[in-house]
């Protein structure tokens, strides 16, 4: 069986896809550690589509 790998511009729009809710989530949140952690992962997230 053949392995089905990703494109990069399929995995840079998964990664869009991931941000974009996470960004969502995070501007209804209040301040505290669970939003801290969020805001680390959607920079981590840019970062990676920057790269």
């Amino acid at each position: 069986m053949q392995d089905m790998g990703m494109t990069d511009k399929q995995f840079n729009g998964f990664v869009r896809f991931v941000l974009d809710d996470i960004l969502e989530v995070i501007a209804g949140m209040q301040e505290g550690k669970e939003k801290e952690k969020l805001e680390k992962v959607a920079e981590n997230l840019q970062k990676t589509l920057e790269d």
